[in-house]
């Protein structure tokens, strides 16, 4: 016997090897598996709800540090293995996002504790502020991918990666104003809208959750006409 069956049974006549299907149970190799979105969705609105707490001045600003552990903790974590989940399943979208948001609240976390003062002495207040308004704006470019390829989804999916396109824009605004007496303004704008794009993305992990889980329409998801065809 070679490695390489020979699927022939006499001249012209041949056995075509079963197709490979892959099923939930004992003894397969790729089980059925959830999907990552709601873990993904609530491990984000954790890490933008209490960034909106805070530059809201709703919390004071001493309790940063505590966004910067959501960041490292439940988002960057949360979203990595969601995101993970999601390419498992064969899904583009929400393997990406899960992923790149990932990336996106571990390294902000890592400038903001321990980059930014050595930045600061190196380059000035000013700068640094700069450069951090500058990534800030190339992840508002990378979210409204999202949010325009979510239009193929649901209003509820939509509106969680407008919301931080908007966040996201207004607070690079405020970065790039410097010590300008308006910054602070700014940012608490960003920051109400940080709140509402926490409870977005968290209407949109508990509609899911809630959905499949009941097996009923508690929390509507809002489809696009996209997403109905």
């Amino acid at each position: 016997m070679t490695t390489h069956e020979d699927h022939t049974l006499g001249e012209g006549t041949t056995i075509e090897p079963p197709a490979v299907v892959w099923a939930p149970g004992p003894g397969h190799a790729y089980p059925a598996t959830a999907g990552g979105v709601p873990l993904s969705a609530f491990a984000f609105a954790f890490a933008v709800g209490f960034l909106g707490l805070v530059e809201t001045g709703i919390l004071t600003s001493a309790a940063n540090g505590i966004f910067l552990a959501t960041c490292f903790g439940i988002g960057a974590f949360g979203l990595f293995i969601g995101g993970m989940w999601e390419f498992r399943g064969g899904e583009l979208f929400g393997g990406t996002f899960g992923v790149g948001y990932a990336g996106f609240l571990f390294s902000t976390a890592l400038i903001l504790k321990f980059f930014a003062g050595s930045i600061i002495a190196a380059a000035g207040v000013a700068n640094f502020d700069h450069a951090f308004a500058a990534w800030l704006i190339l992840w508002a470019l990378f979210t409204a991918i999202f949010a325009i390829a979510a239009t193929s989804i649901s209003w509820t999916a939509v509106a969680p990666f407008t919301l931080a396109f908007i966040v996201l824009v207004v607070l690079a605004i405020a970065n790039l104003g410097g010590t300008a007496s308006w910054t602070a303004d700014v940012a608490k704008v960003g920051g109400w809208f940080a709140l509402l794009d926490g409870f977005a993305a968290g209407y949109l992990g508990a509609a899911i959750v809630l959905n499949v889980s009941m097996g009923k329409e508690y929390l509507p998801l809002f489809p696009t006409k996209l997403g109905k065809a």
